[in-house]
C-alpha cells in the first residue's frame, strides 16, 4: 500500500508539473482573438523606424516579353531617417563584394544632395502643392490600412497549439480564408486564394510568423498580368530583438506562367538582421 501511495503521489506531481508547463490554450472567441491581434498589430515600417539593420535581397524582374530574371544577392545599410520617404537603404555589397569606397562615398553623396533638393522643393511649394503632398502620403496610409482590414475581413483564426520563440510562448493559429469576404485591394482579393498558419506572441499577441499557401491558381499583375500556380507559398518570420518582434525573413516561392505563357519558377528571401538602436540625435 505504501508502494502504491508513493506511486501515485509521484504521477499525481508528475502531472502537475505537466501541466504548469504546458497550461491549457487560451479559450478565447474568435472575435477576442482578432481583437487583441489588431490592438498589437505594427506594420514592418513601424517597428524598424527606430532601428539601424542590414537587407540582403534578391530582386525579381519580368520583361516587357514576359521573361522573369532573379537579380544579384544585394546588401543594404537601412537608415531609418523621421522624415518620410528619407530612409535611406545604402547598397553596401553586390554577390557578397564589398562596394570600394569610393563609390560608397559617391552614393551616400547622391544620397545627400536628394534630400537636400527635396528639403527645397518643400521651401518653395505652395499651399496646394503642400496640399497635394499631404494627401499623396495620407492615401498610402489609408492604402496600408485597407489591406490590414482586409486581411482581417478574410480570415478566421483558429488556435491549434503553442510553441516558443525566442524564450517567447507562442500561439499557433490556423488560418482559413472566407471566400464571400467582401474586400476592396487586390491584396485582398489575393488572401483568399491563400490559407496557412498564423503565429502570434501570447504576452502581446505581436505577429511572429505568418506561413500561407496558395490553394489554388492566382491571377495576378507584375507590371505583365500572369498566374501564380497553386503550391506557391509566401513565408514572413520575425525575431524577437530587445522587447519588439522585428522582421528576420521574407521569403517567396512561387510558380506558374506570365501572360504570354513563359513558364516561371522562383525562390527567393530577403533577410534582416545586425539591428542596432537607432541614434536619434544625429536626425534631430
Amino acid at each position: 500500500m505504501i508502494a502504491l501511495a508513493r506511486m501515485l503521489g509521484s504521477m499525481l506531481i508528475g502531472a502537475a508539473a505537466w501541466q504548469s508547463a504546458h497550461p491549457p490554450l487560451p479559450n478565447l472567441s474568435p472575435a477576442e482573438f482578432e481583437r487583441r491581434v489588431r490592438q498589437a498589430v505594427q506594420l514592418d515600417f513601424q517597428v524598424q523606424r527606430d532601428f539601424t539593420y542590414l537587407e540582403q535581397r534578391r530582386d525579381v524582374k519580368i520583361s516587357k516579353l514576359g521573361k522573369v530574371t532573379i537579380g544579384p544577392l544585394r546588401t543594404f545599410q537601412v537608415l531609418p531617417a523621421p522624415a518620410p520617404g528619407q530612409t535611406y537603404k545604402r547598397l553596401i555589397a553586390e554577390n557578397g563584394v564589398p562596394l570600394s569606397a569610393e563609390e560608397l562615398a559617391r552614393r551616400d553623396a547622391e544620397h545627400q544632395k536628394d534630400i537636400a533638393d527635396a528639403q527645397e522643393r518643400q521651401r518653395r511649394e505652395s499651399a496646394s502643392q503642400r496640399s497635394d503632398r499631404l494627401e499623396r502620403a495620407a492615401a498610402e496610409q489609408r492604402q496600408r490600412d485597407q489591406i490590414l482590414e482586409d486581411a482581417f475581413r478574410v480570415y478566421a483564426a483558429r488556435i491549434e497549439g503553442r510553441t516558443t520563440v525566442d524564450g517567447q510562448p507562442v500561439l499557433i493559429t490556423h488560418l482559413t480564408p472566407r471566400r464571400d469576404a467582401e474586400v476592396s485591394t487586390r491584396e485582398g482579393r489575393w488572401m483568399k486564394q491563400f490559407e496557412g498558419q498564423l503565429w502570434v506572441a501570447e504576452a502581446d499577441y505581436q505577429v511572429v510568423k505568418i506561413d500561407m499557401r496558395a490553394t489554388s491558381d492566382v491571377t495576378i499583375g507584375w507590371g505583365v498580368v500572369g498566374r501564380i500556380h497553386k503550391g506557391s507559398r509566401v513565408l514572413y518570420v520575425r525575431r524577437r530583438f530587445e522587447n519588439a518582434w522585428l522582421p528576420a525573413e521574407t521569403t517567396y516561392e512561387a510558380s506558374g506562367r506570365t501572360l504570354i505563357f513563359r513558364p516561371f519558377q522562383f525562390n527567393v528571401s530577403t533577410t534582416y538582421s545586425d539591428y542596432k538602436r537607432r541614434d536619434k540625435s544625429m536626425n534631430e
